[in-house]
């Protein structure tokens, strides 16, 4: 796939290198401002790397609560099991497919020279 900027603009074509055709044009400005959008809209979700903290640091604290080994491994198990159900909310999936698409238009906006 080869990339070549308009001469004059902003504007970017996608060309497949095998038939010539156009397979995407690109803007590189609104690419930056979709990249700044996405970094904002971001911030309004729960970080997963702080929540997956956050239950490592209660299950370290029901394993040295004192507890028996049947009520620790209770517990911890309930808190496992929140976990993976908050994993699946929506807003959790949401806030991964923001980031895959933050990703993707970070990596073309590196190949817009």
């Amino acid at each position: 796939m080869a990339l070549t900027r308009l001469p004059g603009s902003k504007w970017w074509i996608e060309t497949d290198d095998a038939t010539g055709e156009i397979i995407g044009s690109y803007n590189k400005a609104q690419i930056t401002a979709d990249i700044q959008a996405i970094k904002n809209t971001l911030l309004q979700y729960p970080d997963p790397t702080q929540d997956a903290k956050d239950v490592g640091l209660a299950l370290n604290a029901v394993a040295n609560a004192g507890l028996t080994a049947e009520k620790s491994a209770r517990v911890s198990a309930l808190v496992n099991a929140m976990y993976q159900s908050y994993q699946g909310d929506v807003r959790q999936v949401e806030a991964a497919q923001l980031q895959a698409r933050l990703d993707a238009l970070i990596t073309l906006r590196e190949r817009l020279v």
